[in-house]
Formats: C-alpha cells, structure tokens, sequence
C-alpha cells in the first residue's frame, strides 16, 4: 500500500508462533536462507547501532546502512536512515508482528519517509519500495511456515 508518505506491504497472517517469526526476523546473519529483497544483514539487537544490509528494489543488490531505533520484542522492530538535520529524505522502517493464537501471527512493514525530497522520492521509489517488501513479507512467510512445522 502506497499513501502519501509511507509504503507498506500487505499485512500476510503467518502459520506459525510470533515467538518463532521473530526470532527469524531478528536472525539477521541468517537473512539470505529466506529474504531475496535483503538477502545480506549485519546488525545487533541493540538501539542505535548499525544495520548494514543489500536490498534488491529491482535494479540488483544495493548497499544500505540505517541504525537500530526500535526493538519491541515480538511486537516490532525498526531502523531508520541518519536523519542528521538538512538531510532531503528521511525515513524509518518498521516490522510489525502481531500474535492471533499460539501458533499463528501477523507480519506487516511499513516505511515512513518525510523531508523536502520525499515527495520526489516516493513518486520514483515507493512501488518498487512496495514491491520488495511484498516480496519480504511473502519470503518470511512461506520459510516461517515450513520451518515452524518441521520443528
């Protein structure tokens, strides 16, 4: 879904426990066994460090470094660009769960962007920033799902 400053992926419901999704999700070094849209992530769980990742927006791996700005464990996880003062775009990216029963959760990653460039950036980026992170969302499920049930 696209609105006028935020990008997000469709909300998918995952067979599997928040416990177990979020555990994938925060297994960053383990990204490429099942994210093609960041299939490369080097980060901690720890406010304010690094996120050094590739994501493909279509156009091949691209190099991102963003900071750790929220951890909500099995609730939510975000990171965002420097956001320094006169920078023409910032954003912050947030990964939503949402537990629905003992085996079973909701995904959903949204992207926020404001500054005098965003408009201009979401008119070139915001559907191949959708479409990766329909692609992400779809990546975690399918490998929570079969992972959760071999367990």
């Amino acid at each position: 879904m696209i609105d006028q400053n935020t990008v997000s992926c469709d909300e998918v419901v995952i067979e599997a426990s928040v416990e177990f999704v979020w555990a994938v999700l925060t297994d960053f070094k383990n990204y490429a066994e099942w994210n093609t849209f960041c299939p490369s992530c080097e980060a901690e769980l720890v406010l304010g460090t690094p996120v050094k990742m590739q994501v493909d927006l279509g156009f091949g791996l691209q190099e991102q470094i963003e900071f750790m700005c929220t951890i909500e464990p099995l609730e939510a996880i975000a990171w965002r660009m420097a956001n320094e003062p006169g920078d023409p775009i910032h954003a912050v990216r947030t990964q939503y769960l949402k537990r629905l029963g003992d085996s079973r959760c909701s995904y959903l990653s949204s992207d926020t962007f404001s500054g005098e460039a965003a408009a201009q950036m979401m008119e070139l980026m915001a559907k191949p920033v959708e479409d990766g992170f329909n692609r992400c969302a779809m990546d975690l499920k399918k490998h929570c799902e079969l992972t959760f049930a071999r367990r």
